[in-house]
């Protein structure tokens, strides 16, 4: 019997303010929000945000992990997408550095200590 092919996989990001963290990754990041599931009444707010073929579930639930996890982002260029979050006034931890594994990466923390690092191999053209 053949295995199942995996597919894709989503990072879950616990959050306290899914609004706040809703706001910082689509108006700053360029993602924009897939879907929510908000029941209201100060129950917490879960919902998806997507750009390109990478999505992120946000999550004020407390079981749905802790806050300030790392999470790893293959992308094209990492180099131009560093600079269109400088643009867009990204706090960064600083300027893109070649990885001793071949690619060009940097990093940003969320709001709520979450951290997306970013990468790309050098061999493609920077």
């Amino acid at each position: 019997m053949a295995a199942t092919m995996m597919k894709s996989t989503i990072s879950m990001l616990r959050v306290k303010n899914a609004r706040e963290s809703e706001k910082f990754y689509c108006e700053k990041l360029g993602f924009k929000t897939s879907w929510e599931l908000d029941p209201g009444d100060g129950f917490p707010v879960f919902l998806e945000i997507v750009r390109d073929q990478v999505a992120f579930h946000l999550s004020e639930h407390d079981g749905d992990g802790p806050l300030g996890v790392q999470t790893y982002v293959n992308v094209e260029n990492a180099q131009k997408l560093y600079d269109e979050f400088v643009s867009h006034g990204v706090e960064l931890h600083g300027p893109p550095e070649e990885a001793e594994w071949g690619e060009l990466t940097f990093s940003l923390e969320d709001l709520d200590g979450n951290i997306l690092r970013i990468g790309s191999p050098i061999s493609q053209k920077q």
